[in-house]
């Protein structure tokens, strides 16, 4: 059963009042199209942060991997980002606004909101798109969640989840909200289309921990696999109980160096290496196949491609099921594994010029981030030694604390500074957006007709 949600999308909508009897920026025959004129009921995008496809491949695919189970109902591309920096805070901002640094400005992990006034996320096209849309982020690194909530309206739901004991068991936390709210769809009355975004970091904190090729970062891939499993059990379970269609996405935003050091942010094979794998609800005539030319920047794009709202025109990426850039770029391999991995070993790095040069902007971007790093480690030491409330030595703690983040907040600042400048000179923000960050273009067609479609 598929319900429909929204009749038409705003850009028809826009061309029909117009009179034109044509959609704005597509052809009358895809108003044609049975699949224009159905939008996605729910989409589930999840991620895990600093995830090499290798590894997945090598120790997490097995049946009772969630990771296989998608790669068997969907559509796997063994993606990369050779030319762009491989830091996780510009690589998530990439997924979810759909353009790459050198347009959103984002430089490092430390959050800033401005990037997202002028490039809107994800959440804040939908939100504008159709506010009956219920636009959620489930996260355990509280930036994720702060890009959910940034950019005119952010999603609906924000929950983060805070560290607790090991990375394991926090993930299983993400994974156990994740489960709820997608069980809660079955309870609904109301029958609303959904987007939830699901975010899981343990990978890439045992890569930093011990490196990407050890026996920790293996098992923290085999866990994000189990538990991506649970999470698409309980989509199975609410799509029997409700008839409703789950469009799910899953991708990382970089790889890991294999031995114990900087982790990534520069170009080796190891680091650029990314994947996106596509379930498209009702699409099964592709399962199990790979796509050539899939990149992260089209998770934006193909999100709102499935809820019917219109595309910006300064995406860098593209609908993943109707462009034919990416549509023509789908082949079926004998052995989806091995050609996954030959895929993957034809990637090296790119130009030296390019090479240099991100280099230096990783260093540059990196320092204030380790900066704010220590300050708050060591900020929250003291503040430990002040809970105790020891005679004498309490007080010479707070004193000290207040001294370190003040020092180390006058380092932050200026390290930032400069570390925006050298980004700027090499490339990142220099991209000033063509489209209006809001466009009026992104209206409930409903209520351009004062109708309900529902």
């Amino acid at each position: 059963m598929t319900t429909i949600k929204q009749f038409l999308c705003g850009a028809t909508v826009a061309g029909l009042v117009a009179g034109t009897g044509a959609a704005i920026g597509a052809p009358l025959s895809v108003l044609h199209s049975a699949d224009w004129w159905l939008a996605a009921e729910h989409v589930l995008l999840i991620g895990t942060d600093g995830t090499n496809l290798s590894k997945i491949l090598e120790y997490a695919n097995g049946p009772d991997s969630g990771f296989t189970t998608a790669m068997n109902n969907g559509i796997t591309g063994a993606a990369n980002e050779v030319g762009h920096t491989t830091i996780s805070g510009p690589s998530w901002s990439t997924i979810l606004t759909g353009v790459w640094d050198d347009k959103h400005g984002v430089i490092n992990n430390l959050f800033t909101p401005d990037p997202y006034d002028k490039w809107p996320t994800v959440f804040n096209l939908l939100e504008h798109y159709n506010p009956d849309i219920h636009t959620s982020v489930i996260a355990d690194w509280d930036y994720i969640n702060d890009i959910g909530t940034a950019g005119g309206t952010g999603a609906d739901s924000s929950t983060y989840i805070p560290f607790d004991t090991t990375w394991a068991n926090t993930d299983a936390q993400v994974t156990a909200a994740t489960v709820a709210q997608i069980l809660a769809t079955m309870d609904n009355p109301d029958d609303i289309s959904s987007f939830l975004f699901s975010y899981q970091v343990q990978v890439d904190e045992a890569g930093h921990g011990f490196g990407g090729g050890s026996p920790e970062y293996a098992q923290a891939v085999v866990n994000v696999g189990a538990n991506i499993a649970q999470i698409l059990a309980a989509v199975e379970q609410a799509k029997a109980a409700t008839g409703d269609d789950w469009s799910v996405i899953i991708t990382t935003d970089h790889g890991h160096q294999q031995s114990l050091g900087f982790g990534h942010g520069f170009q080796s094979p190891n680091e650029t290496q990314q994947f996106v794998i596509f379930d498209q609800a009702g699409h099964d005539a592709t399962d199990g196949s790979q796509n050539l030319n899939y990149s992260i920047a089209d998770i934006t794009p193909t999100i709102l491609a499935l809820f019917g709202a219109p595309m910006r025109s300064d995406f860098d990426g593209v609908s993943m099921f109707s462009d034919p850039s990416v549509t023509n770029s789908i082949v079926q391999p004998v052995d989806l594994a091995q050609a996954l991995q030959a895929a993957m070993s034809l990637v090296g790095y790119p130009n030296i010029g390019d090479d240099i040069t991100l280099a230096i902007r990783t260093v540059f971007t990196s320092i204030p981030y380790f900066i704010d790093k220590a300050v708050t480690q060591l900020s929250d030491y003291l503040q430990g030694i002040v809970d105790q409330d020891i005679f004498l030595v309490s007080g010479l703690a707070e004193a000290a604390q207040q001294v370190v983040q003040f020092v180390g907040g006058l380092g932050v600042d200026a390290t930032e500074a400069l570390a925006q400048v050298v980004a700027h000179m090499t490339g990142v923000g220099t991209i000033e957006p063509t489209d209006p960050p809001l466009s009026a273009e992104f209206t409930d067609p409903s209520s351009l007709l004062g109708l309900d479609l529902s």
